[in-house]
């Protein structure tokens, strides 16, 4: 998801009190002129249908095809930081998120990890593995509470036979995913913490997709789902350092803290700092 950059010449000349954060775009059903049909796994069609307005590839499907997809869902719960899958498991399913974050992972072969990013509500995962046919390439743990809808492998498989428009934006989102990884080698092959963790805040606005108000404008925020120890890994720094450079930053007012967020004020002067690398 895109962000409205805030312009560093119109930024208020004091600390923005913050007004209040938009929550995440509910998932409302859609109404279709008469009562949902209730699903046996125990999501209506107009609920299934609702994740389709939120995840951007899926939201000109048709109707035919929504109401398929949304028939083939189920219900799957998940507790804080369980492992909704493991890197290298058989893709068994695809997932849209109903109501919490996903963190996607890749173990290197020390056992270290790499925070491939935080996804919210509304977005799939699991679609590497499953659109081949293959493993999943990652792991995906839960953020708290987590409520997902899962396709398994055998009903995508025939979905993708019977709409094309199911194939075609599951690709979309392949490639999307993909480009995203691209970025995240490009990201963490910077010299400096302070660019890749600049870089790392940008990417988690732009992706997470909330804005609060501060002052009489709306910017970009990263919630409290995302931790400094998430910024860490995802800037390949120690969470102390990263702490350093928030204190720093939020001094010269380029971003603010508030509640465990943070607010992105000053776009410009964070992207500066890659540039500063020479990319």
């Amino acid at each position: 998801m895109s962000s409205i950059a805030p312009s560093p010449h119109s930024m208020p000349s004091g600390p923005p009190a913050l007004i209040g954060a938009l929550p995440l775009p509910p998932l409302h059903a859609i109404p279709d002129g008469h009562a949902p049909a209730p699903l046996a796994r125990g999501i209506t069609l107009a609920d299934g249908r609702s994740l389709f307005s939120v995840a951007t590839e899926f939201q000109n499907l048709g109707a035919a095809a929504e109401a398929a997809l949304a028939a083939s869902f189920i219900l799957r719960v998940f507790a804080p930081h369980d492992v909704i899958y493991l890197q290298d498991d058989d893709a068994d399913n695809l997932y849209f998120i109903r109501s919490g974050y996903v963190r996607l992972s890749y173990l290197m072969e020390d056992g270290s990890a790499v925070l491939c990013g935080i996804l919210p509500p509304g977005e799939s995962f699991g679609e590497l593995g499953i659109f081949e046919g293959g493993t999943h390439c990652e792991m995906a743990s839960a953020v708290g509470d987590v409520t997902a809808a899962a396709v398994p492998l055998h009903q995508f498989r025939s979905l993708r036979e019977r709409f094309p428009a199911i194939d075609a934006a599951v690709a979309h989102v392949v490639a999307r995913r993909y480009r995203s990884y691209v970025e995240l080698t490009r990201m963490l092959s910077l010299r400096t913490l302070a660019a890749r963790l600049a870089q790392t805040l940008l990417r988690l606005a732009d992706g997470l997709g909330t804005r609060v108000k501060a002052g009489d404008r709306m910017y970009p925020c990263i919630g409290p789902a995302v931790t400094q120890t998430d910024l860490g890994l995802m800037a390949r720094g120690a969470r102390s350092n990263v702490n350093r450079a928030l204190k720093a930053w939020e001094r010269d007012r380029w971003i603010a803290i508030r509640d465990r967020s943070i607010i992105v004020l000053d776009r410009a002067r964070l992207e500066s700092l890659a540039l500063q690398e020479g990319l």
